[in-house]
């Protein structure tokens, strides 16, 4: 941390500032030597398999929040997941251009498979 803190004011009318430069020196100290630690306990983290869990969610429509209408046949999805991949759907769901919550979202320029 540091040991002394000077306000502005007091530093401008200080003996330190000459021809109103602050010359700062520092020391700076290098260690060489490395200390030898005990074996710390460590935590197996698993491989990420996140593609993995967003899929189950899909399939099994845990959270879903938002439903597409294409030609009549529903799709599931979650607003959160698609607007952190697409800026279309983050202005359309949280920049508030449309005024009401939209639960269903109608597409008329494509065809389900």
């Amino acid at each position: 941390g540091y040991k002394r803190f000077f306000r502005r004011t007091l530093l401008e009318s200080s003996d330190f500032l000459k021809n109103d430069c602050l010359k700062i020196n520092c020391t700076v100290g290098v260690v060489i030597s490395a200390t030898d630690c005990p074996q710390l306990n460590s935590i197996h983290v698993p491989e990420s398999d996140i593609g993995s869990h967003f899929g189950t969610l899909l399939e099994n429509m845990e959270g879903s929040d938002v439903t597409f209408d294409v030609a009549g046949e529903k799709f599931p999805g979650h607003k959160l997941v698609l607007a952190a991949r697409s800026p279309e759907f983050r202005s359309k769901f949280f920049n508030g251009m449309d005024t009401e919550d939209k639960q269903e979202i109608v597409v008329t320029d494509l065809e389900p498979k």
